[in-house]
Parts: C-alpha cells; structure tokens; sequence
C-alpha cells in the first residue's frame, strides 16, 4: 500500500503526515468494499495512527456464463465465421427473425424492405451484402426472401456497338450523347447513373438492347464520385454482369481541363489510395492527391467545347 500510495502521489512522499494519509486512504477503500484490512492483532501499533500490516482484495465474483444463444439451423455455420461484434448483433437479430417466421411462405420482397423488417434499419442489408457473411452455404437474399430492385437508368442509343457508356451527372450525360452521336464508335448506349442510384441501377444492365459486352463509367473526381463506381462494379460482379471500368479517356480529359476545386474533407492517405483503386494505377495516385487536400474535379469541366475540340477522350471507346 505504501508503494502504491507513493506511485500515486510521488510529491508528498516526504510529507509530515504522510502515515495519516495512508490510514485514510485504507479506511476509504475499506468503507468502499476494495479492500479488507488484517484483523487487528496483525496491525503496526509502532506509530500513529496504527495500520494494518496488510490488507486482501475482496473475491471478485465469478462472471456469469453468457446465455449460449441457439442459432437457426440456417444460421449454424455463424461460430465458425466469427463475425464482429456488430456483425454478431444483426445475425442474432436474423436468428430471431428466422425462429419467428416460416420463411418458405413468405413473399419475395425488395431487400430494402426485408432489411427493415428484420433488423430495424432498411441499410443493414447493403452492408452485409458485401461481406463473408453472404456466399455459399452461408446467407443469400434467397434464403432471405427478398431481390434487389434493379430500376431502370436513363439510356439513349447510339447504335448496335456492344459498350455502355455511364455518365454520373445529367448535363455531362446530354453532351456526350451529343458528341458521340456522329461516331458511336463501340458505344451503343449511352446511360445516365443519376449519381448514387447507380449503384441499385446497374442490375438492369443485363434487360438492355442491344446487349452489353463492355461498360465504362465517368464521374466526378471526389470521394463518392469514386465509390459510386466501385460499389457498383461490386454488385455488378456478384450479379454475373460485365465489369464496370473506368471511361479511361475522359478522366485523361478531367486531369486535363479541369480545375481543382476546394471545401471537400481531407482524407488520410490511408483512405484516400483504397478510394482512387478503382482508376487505373497511372492516375491513382493524381486522383488519391487530391482526395488527401480536399479538392475535387467536375466532370462538367469536360464539356461539349472540349468534347468536340479533342478527340484523345475516345480512345478507349472506339
């Protein structure tokens, strides 16, 4: 106890008194059920106040098993999956769902709408979809009874090429339909993403006429102009679609026309390189630097003038 009282107050170790401070601090501790002083004929009694020659910790109580929770025997492989605490907290709520209901009779709803009902929360869903907890023998929106909804995305055609050309932004998407509409090249369809929605959109790829082989995205040069892609090209992947890769020749034209705007959040390296993986190792490192000082580049930057001006933005798409 001496040491410890010395360790906490390192000053008044020389202090007059400094034997009454620790008479004090055992009889706290004591009133507080910390500690338990020697019973008294084990005291000092060499000095004022006396003190006990040792004190005992209380026996800590065991800790109380954890309920051992009884998994759904669709859910049986989650031991073994070891899932993040967060992970955990909606698999049990999955786990209670599925105790609940004769899943088999249910209807097949949007997954939007499943996620809401199950968890609480209509996001939970996209989230895990794009985890270990989804795959085979494991979860599936099947097993789930819901489907993703695959809205159909503004498109104009162009010709019979076997390209879709995505565009995030409406006035970007107006002016290279006008640019391209003399020469397609490869581009049979020019679609606008509307921004984030592209993410839920790029499922109805596979209803389009004249069928797709090959897609290409153009978007803002910022973080979720980046990510908007990326998801994309994730869910695209797991519905058996064509690879979503960047429009490599008009973001060479972004990196070209457009200035640097500011007010965007500075990202840490760390997140700012994962985000600009998407482009080709070339301009990751240009599109990362700018994430890292907050600035970003508009696709409207490369407009119909700079469209109709240079012809190096097709080279990919042709």
């Amino acid at each position: 106890m001496w040491q410890l009282l010395d360790a906490a107050d390192p000053a008044g170790r020389s202090t007059p008194g400094r034997r009454s401070v620790l008479a004090d601090v055992i009889a706290e501790l004591d009133h507080a059920g910390l500690v338990r002083p020697a019973g008294v004929r084990s005291w000092d009694r060499s000095q004022k106040p006396h003190l006990p020659r040792f004190v005992s910790l209380p026996a800590s109580e065991p800790p109380k098993p954890a309920a051992r929770m009884v998994w759904h025997h669709r859910l049986a492989w989650v031991e073994e999956a070891r899932p993040s605490p967060a992970q955990r907290t909606h698999l049990e709520s999955l786990n209670t769902w599925f105790h609940e209901h004769d899943h088999e009779d249910l209807p097949v709803i949007p997954h939007r709408e499943r996620s809401v009902k199950i968890f609480g929360n209509e996001k939970v869903l996209d989230k895990l979809m794009g985890t270990a907890l989804f795959g085979d023998g494991r979860l599936s929106l099947d097993i789930l009874r819901a489907r993703r909804v695959a809205p159909n995305f503004i498109v104009e055609s162009l010709g019979h090429g076997p390209l879709l050309l995505i565009v995030e932004n409406s006035d970007t998407f107006d002016s290279l339909v006008s640019a391209l509409r003399r020469e397609p090249g490869n581009v049979g369809l020019v679609g606008w993403g509307a921004g984030g929605a592209f993410e839920q959109s790029v499922l109805s790829i596979g209803r389009l006429t004249p069928a797709v082989r090959d897609v290409r995205y153009f978007g803002d040069l910022d973080a979720k102009g980046l990510q908007i892609p990326a998801n994309a090209a994730a869910v695209a992947a797991r519905g058996h679609l064509p690879t979503v890769k960047p429009a490599i020749g008009l973001y060479e034209a972004m990196f070209r026309y457009a200035r640097p705007q500011p007010g965007q959040s500075r990202l840490a390296a760390t997140t700012a390189h994962p985000i600009a993986a998407w482009l080709p190792p070339y301009l990751q490192n240009r599109a990362a630097e700018h994430l890292m000082r907050g600035t970003r580049l508009a696709q409207e930057e490369v407009g119909i003038t700079e469209l109709i001006a240079d012809r190096r933005w097709r080279s990919d798409l042709e």
